[in-house]
């Protein structure tokens, strides 16, 4: 009897750990994932793609191995802003790029239904301000998802895995500029994202992000197969459709319900915010839990929709360069943009992680920040590839900044304490 209820425990375990992995790869499968491998296959072939996939792999299962339970959780007690953020910012990402891809790469109506899928998905995180969820219900609805993509894959087939590009339109010498720049995102963006450090915490062994690993290297084959070698875009058909519109949808789910008020309650270590009336009556308390985050995701949509039309509608406001110029100048204009969301995981939240990590003072951070940042708009969308070099640059100067001081301060430490003795 005892073995036989030894092996169930064994086997509930292996389940939620399995669980706990595609919950992963559902959350941290977002547009990224989805379109950026398009574009690194138009310019460089299998050789881009591989620069990317491997430095995201394995900076997000080195995540689970690097950090502990405990040290996850005063991470997120430290950093609880900056993880916020960089949610909010990922919400927002997916939103414009199911936009983009609904109304520009001609994604709307392929699913054979006059709904609007896209959109109406887009209300759906509203439901975990409220109903955060718990453990349970996220990790089968991550393998839920997970199942989907690998069906939506199987009926989309392997495509450009039959012939995979070798060479595409940029130089060799211009992907070593760029290589090293993906790998600087990838490896340290995932120690921002809450929904590792969810899964770190509540998952029954940090062999999830093993699971991870497998499930998500799949995902990303499945974008790959979807580029279109004649065209240099990404391959129209339904399963595709519904791939973006359920990976975007549960990641923006997924981030919700780990930063919201509620999401305390299934998950205690959250990196939640608080309304400011709370402390106030309850009425007002309970109105401000609601407005504040219908009035946000209302206006934030406005923003989104303003900065689709700004950017694609009239490109000539923000030209894309030759980077680009293989597409015609309304898609290449919204790559432009999608381009600068990525500028947030590329340089200005892992260059912030950093240089936060280093104590360095905001005054040299966030000048050093804008200047990479500038620099990196002139390698990727400005086409000048070598100036990610120069955007990295800066970045480590500024993280040297205050080497000495940090050397120094434990010294000043004692000697101050034996003065006092």
């Amino acid at each position: 009897m005892s073995a036989c209820c030894g092996h169930d425990v064994r086997m509930r375990r292996s389940v939620e750990i399995v669980g706990w992995g595609l919950y992963l790869a559902s959350s941290w499968t977002w547009c990224v994932g989805m379109f950026f491998p398009i574009l690194l296959l138009r310019w460089w072939g299998w050789p881009g793609f591989v620069a990317f996939a491997v430095p995201n792999i394995l900076g997000c299962v080195a995540f689970g191995y690097l950090f502990t339970p405990e040290t996850s959780r005063r991470f997120v007690a430290q950093y609880a802003p900056s993880i916020r953020w960089f949610a909010w910012v990922t919400i927002a990402f997916q939103s414009w790029f199911g936009s983009w891809a609904d109304r520009r790469l001609g994604m709307q109506g392929l699913l054979g239904t006059s709904v609007n899928w896209s959109d109406l998905c887009r209300l759906l995180p509203l439901l975990f301000l409220i109903f955060p969820c718990g453990a349970r219900f996220w990790t089968i609805a991550g393998t839920v998802c997970a199942i989907a993509s690998f069906v939506f894959f199987a009926q989309c087939g392997l495509g450009a895995l039959n012939d995979p590009p070798v060479i595409g339109t940029m130089t060799p010498m211009s992907l070593a500029w760029v290589a090293p720049f993906m790998a600087f995102g990838f490896l340290l963006c995932p120690a921002l994202d809450p929904t590792f450090h969810r899964a770190l915490q509540q998952s029954p062994s940090r062999h999830c992000f093993a699971v991870f690993g497998v499930a998500f290297a799949a995902q990303l084959i499945f974008a790959a197969s979807t580029f279109n070698a004649a065209t240099g875009l990404m391959m129209l058909a339904w399963p595709i459709a519904a791939q973006i519109i359920v990976q975007t949808t549960f990641t923006m789910c997924a981030m919700v319900s780990v930063t919201s008020p509620a999401s305390l309650r299934s998950w205690p270590g959250a990196p939640a915010w608080f309304p400011s009336s709370m402390g106030r009556s309850n009425f007002i308390r309970f109105a401000s839990f609601l407005a504040l985050p219908v009035a946000g995701m209302a206006l934030g949509r406005l923003a989104l929709d303003l900065l689709t039309a700004i950017t694609v509608d009239v490109p000539v406001l923000m030209p894309a360069n030759e980077l680009l110029a293989s597409v015609s100048s309304v898609t290449s204009a919204g790559e432009a943009t999608y381009l600068r969301w990525l500028g947030f995981y590329g340089i200005i939240f892992p260059a912030w992680l950093l240089l936060k990590l280093r104590r360095v003072p905001a005054a040299v951070a966030w000048p050093a920040i804008f200047v990479a940042t500038v620099a990196a708009e002139l390698g990727m969308v400005g086409a000048r590839t070598s100036y990610l070099l120069m955007s990295l640059g800066v970045i480590v100067i500024a993280a040297l900044w205050q080497s000495d001081n940090l050397i120094k301060e434990p010294e000043i430490a004692v000697d101050e304490g034996r003065s006092n003795a």
